[in-house]
C-alpha cells in the first residue's frame, strides 16, 4: 500500500517571497500542520494536494513570511485602545481633551482612574501640557492620568498627586522631573517622574488579559505574528502574558524583554537572582533581553545628546541612568547570559550603552551575544563602527521620521535629524539592524513602517536624507528575518523555508511590483500562525 504525503494548506498563484539568503522568489508552498512542508515551483506545491487540502489562489498577491515587530508595548497598546485616545488630529486643544475627560467621567465610578494617551502638546492649539487644575476641570471625583504621545511624560489631576503622595514639597526622583508654576506642581512629569508615578494607576492582572486580547485583535489584522515585547507593567505583566497565551487570547508570539516602568532595576535583578535568562520558554512565549531605560524621548525632546539642543542651547536633554550604573548592571547581566539592550535615542546614550557593553563583553567574552539598542536613533561615524565590530543589532523605528520627523529638525538640526533611524547606513556595512514601531507610540501597521524605510518622508512632505532609504526587498527583512535573528529565532521563522514555522502573510499586490513611494496603499489580505488563519481582510 503506497501512502501519498499530503499537505494541509498549499498556495499557489503568487509570488512567494523567501526573504531568504538570496532572497528567493518561488510560485508555490504547502504547509503540514504548523510547519511548512515545502517551497518551491508551483507545480511541484499541487503534487502535495490532497482531498482535505486546502488550496489558496494568490491570483498574483505576494506570500511573504508572517512581520515581526522586534519592539512593541503589548500592554500599554491594547490598554490604550481602551483608554481615551488623545491625539491628534483628532484632537486639537486642552479644551478638547478636558471634554473627553469629562464625558469619560459621566460613565465611571467615582475614584476609578481616568487614562488618556498620546496628546503632544506641540500639536495642542494651547501649545503647552494640561495641567491639573484643567484636569481637575474636567474630572475632580477621579485620578486621571494622561500619558503624552512619547509615553516619557505624562500629565495628572489633583486627586492623582494625592494618591501618589506628592506635594509641592516633594522632590523629583532622580533622572526625572515635577514641572512647577509658581512654586506649585503642576501635575506634569517627565522621565523617572512619570515612571514612579504609574505605580500607583498600575493596570490588574485581568485589565491587562483584556488589553491583550484587544492588542493582539489588531497586530493579525496588520500581518504581525511574533513581537518582541519592551516592557512595562512589570510582574503583573508576565503573569499575564503567560496566561494569555495559555487561553489563546494572545495569538502572537512573544519575546518578552525585562523591563517594568517602575522600579525596573530592582525589577531585573529579581530575573537574574533567579537564574533564568535569554532563551527560557517556548515558541509562543520566551524571555528575551534584559532592558533599562537611560535616556527620554526623541520627541519630547528629553533624548540625552552630546551637543546641545539646536531648539535649546544648554539643553541636553536627560540621561536617566549615570553611566558608571549602566555599566555595573550590564556587566553582570552579560555574565549571568542574558542579551542586553536598553532605550538609548540621543548619541550620548547610545554612547554610554555601547561602552557599557564594549566593557562587559571585554570583561566576559562570550559568542553570539547579540546585545541589542532598542532606538538607537541618534549616531555619528564612531559610534556605527562600534555597534558593526560589537555586532550589536540595533532596533530602528522608521516610522518616527513620519510622526515626528518634522520636530527633529527643528529640535535637533538638520545634520543630526538626517543621521536617525539610519537604516541603509547599517545595512551597507552588514549590521542587521531590525524594523519595529514602539507602538502605541506611533502606528504599529509595518508596511507603513516599511513605506518611511525607503522613502523618509514626515508628515509635512519632507525627506529627511533620502541618501538613508533602503529599498524594498530591505524593508521587508528588517520586519522579518533580521527581527527573527534578534531573538535568536532566525531557524525557526523569519523566512519562508522547508522547516520552519508556518507563520504567513498574503499581501493585497506583487510586493516585487510595487515602487516604494506606494508601498503603503498595500494591504494584508490574510494572516496565518501556525498553519492556521487568525485574520483575512472582508
Amino acid at each position: 500500500m503506497e501512502f501519498k504525503l499530503t499537505a494541509d494548506l498549499v498556495f499557489t498563484g503568487g509570488p512567494v517571497i523567501t526573504v531568504d539568503q538570496t532572497n528567493s522568489i518561488h510560485s508555490g508552498l504547502a504547509v503540514k500542520g504548523n510547519r511548512i512542508l515545502f517551497v518551491g515551483d508551483e507545480d511541484d506545491a499541487r503534487k502535495l494536494i490532497g482531498s482535505e487540502t486546502t488550496v489558496i489562489d494568490l491570483a498574483g498577491r505576494s506570500l511573504i513570511p508572517g512581520f515581526i515587530d522586534s519592539h512593541l508595548h503589548t500592554g500599554v497598546m491594547g490598554a490604550n485602545a481602551l483608554a481615551i485616545d488623545c491625539r491628534s488630529p483628532g484632537v486639537s486643544s486642552i479644551e478638547d481633551i478636558k471634554r473627553l475627560i469629562a464625558e469619560r467621567a459621566k460613565v465611571t465610578p467615582k475614584g476609578e482612574w481616568i487614562r488618556g494617551w498620546g496628546y503632544d502638546h506641540s500639536k495642542l492649539a494651547e501649545k503647552r501640557h494640561p495641567n491639573r487644575w484643567d484636569l481637575d476641570e474636567a474630572a475632580p471625583d477621579h485620578p486621571v492620568i494622561l500619558t503624552r504621545v512619547c509615553a516619557h511624560i505624562s500629565a495628572h489631576n489633583s486627586r492623582s498627586l494625592e494618591i501618589a503622595g506628592i506635594t509641592d514639597e516633594s522632590e523629583a526622583p532622580a533622572g526625572g522631573v515635577y514641572m512647577r508654576e509658581n512654586g506649585h506642581v503642576n501635575g506634569v512629569m517627565l522621565e523617572n517622574a512619570h515612571m514612579q508615578a504609574m505605580k500607583v494607576s498600575m493596570l490588574s492582572h485581568q485589565e491587562l488579559l483584556n488589553a491583550m486580547e484587544v492588542a493582539s485583535g489588531m497586530l493579525v489584522r496588520e500581518g504581525i505574528t511574533s513581537l518582541h515585547d519592551s516592557g512595562g507593567y512589570g510582574f503583573v505583566q508576565m503573569g499575564a502574558f503567560q496566561d494569555a497565551v495559555a487561553k489563546g487570547l494572545l495569538k502572537v508570539r512573544i519575546y518578552s524583554m525585562i523591563f517594568s516602568f517602575v522600579e525596573n532595576l530592582d525589577f531585573n535583578n529579581t530575573y537574574l537572582h533567579i537564574g533564568l535568562h535569554t532563551g527560557f520558554g517556548s515558541e509562543r512565549f520566551k524571555i528575551g533581553p534584559s532592558k533599562l531605560m537611560i535616556d527620554g524621548s526623541s520627541s519630547g525632546p528629553t533624548a540625552a545628546t552630546l551637543e546641545e539642543y539646536a531648539s535649546n542651547p544648554g539643553n541636553h536633554g536627560i540621561l536617566s541612568m549615570k553611566p558608571e550604573d549602566v555599566d555595573e548592571f550590564v556587566l553582570r547581566a552579560h555574565k549571568a547570559g542574558y542579551q542586553v539592550t536598553s532605550h538609548a535615542v540621543g548619541d550620548k546614550a547610545v554612547t554610554v550603552i555601547t561602552d557599557a557593553i564594549e566593557k562587559a563583553m571585554e570583561a566576559y567574552p562570550r559568542e553570539d551575544c547579540r546585545h541589542r539598542i532598542e532606538h538607537c536613533a541618534m549616531i555619528n561615524d564612531k559610534l556605527l563602527d562600534k555597534i558593526q565590530r560589537l555586532s550589536i543589532v540595533p532596533i530602528l523605528n522608521p516610522i518616527f521620521l513620519y510622526e515626528f520627523g518634522d520636530g527633529y529638525m527643528v529640535n535637533y538640526g538638520k545634520e543630526r535629524a538626517y543621521r536617525m533611524f539610519a537604516a541603509k547606513s547599517f545595512l551597507d556595512r552588514g549590521v542587521l539592524a531590525a524594523g519595529s514601531s514602539d507602538c502605541p507610540i506611533t502606528f504599529s501597521n509595518p508596511i507603513l513602517n516599511m513605506h518611511i524605510a525607503c522613502n523618509r518622508t514626515t508628515q509635512t512632505g519632507q525627506v529627511i536624507n533620502e541618501k538613508e532609504c533602503v529599498s524594498v526587498m530591505d524593508a521587508l527583512r528588517m520586519f522579518t528575518y533580521n527581527g527573527a535573528y534578534a531573538s535568536f529565532d532566525e531557524k525557526i521563522k523569519g523566512t519562508l523555508e522547508a522547516g520552519k514555522l508556518a507563520d504567513l502573510v498574503v499581501l493585497s499586490q506583487d510586493l516585487t511590483k510595487v515602487k516604494p513611494e506606494n508601498l503603503k496603499d498595500v494591504a494584508v489580505d490574510m494572516t496565518f500562525i501556525d498553519g492556521e488563519k487568525v485574520y483575512e481582510r472582508q
